[in-house]
């Protein structure tokens, strides 16, 4: 399997969208199976010929040749994903910020996704010219042509706070909904509503995942302590993080790191099986 990522070189299209990778796997490669774990992000995953099983939190990917043109929305999960991939796969994922994707709809987000993944397709054009870009074979137009899409869809979003609020609650983790509403001269209620429509996550789930999230990645240095790590993200101590952590990844700390195949970057984290 072949993973490569990008960030946006456009900058407007920078300020919504984290980045997007490119996954490629040949007929006869063992089947890949891994572990992805809730974000922020709001993720779009494109791939055309293959088929498709989901289970609880599960999701088989196939090659086919007479499969068909599969586009995913998944922004809302609470648990761990397990991933199984078999055959030829020819994959474009691209990951938005936690309201970046919102600049580029005409209607709120939580209105294109209900359950953990979604069939989406957009816009009139959107199904064409992805697999106009699977097909592109050289990197470099290819992603010419991803910037020149998503920007011609940019529309942009506003709101009075709501992104004001987000970065705050992504700074200061321990800071509480009732102060964050008070500050933003609003309610508890109303940020709980903005929360879902437009990030389809609570605040809490949101401040929980991110969380997590910084630990994930301060973790990789095995000399730090799981104590020390507990009072660097803001947990009240060690068994507050090993809850945290086990709730969102099905293990403790401790088993996580064990013995695992792990691939991390700034906007994937991968457990492999």
């Amino acid at each position: 399997m072949k993973l490569e990522l990008f960030k946006p070189k456009n900058p407007a299209l920078a300020a919504y969208m984290e980045g997007y990778y490119f996954l490629s796997r040949n007929a006869d490669e063992e089947d890949t199976r891994y572990l992805t774990f809730p974000n922020n992000y709001s993720i779009i995953s494109v791939c055309e010929n293959i088929k498709m099983e989901f289970g609880s939190n599960s999701v088989m990917v196939a090659g086919k040749a007479t499969g068909n043109f599969v586009s995913s929305l998944i922004c809302h999960y609470k648990k761990p994903i397990s991933v199984t991939i078999k055959g030829k796969v020819n994959e474009i994922t691209f990951y938005f910020k936690p309201l970046g994707l919102n600049a580029f709809l005409s209607k709120p987000l939580k209105q294109y996704t209900d359950t953990f993944f979604n069939s989406f397709i957009p816009f009139d054009d959107y199904q064409q010219s992805m697999i106009s870009i699977l097909h592109e074979p050289d990197f470099d137009k290819r992603i010419e042509m991803i910037e020149e899409y998503w920007i011609s869809k940019l529309v942009g979003f506003s709101h009075p706070f709501l992104n004001r609020l987000t970065n705050h609650m992504m700074a200061d983790p321990e800071i509480s909904l009732a102060d964050l509403a008070a500050e933003y001269k609003t309610s508890r209620q109303t940020v709980n509503k903005l929360f879902d429509l437009h990030l389809c996550k609570s605040p809490s789930d949101f401040r929980k995942i991110q969380r997590f999230r910084e630990t994930l990645i301060n973790s990789m240095d095995r000399k730090i302590t799981f104590t020390e790590l507990s009072y660097d993200h803001f947990f009240y101590d060690q068994s507050h993080l090993i809850k945290d952590f086990k709730a969102l990844t099905d293990f403790t700390p401790k088993k996580f790191f064990q013995d695992t195949s792990f691939y991390q970057d700034e906007s994937i984290n991968w457990f492999f099986l």
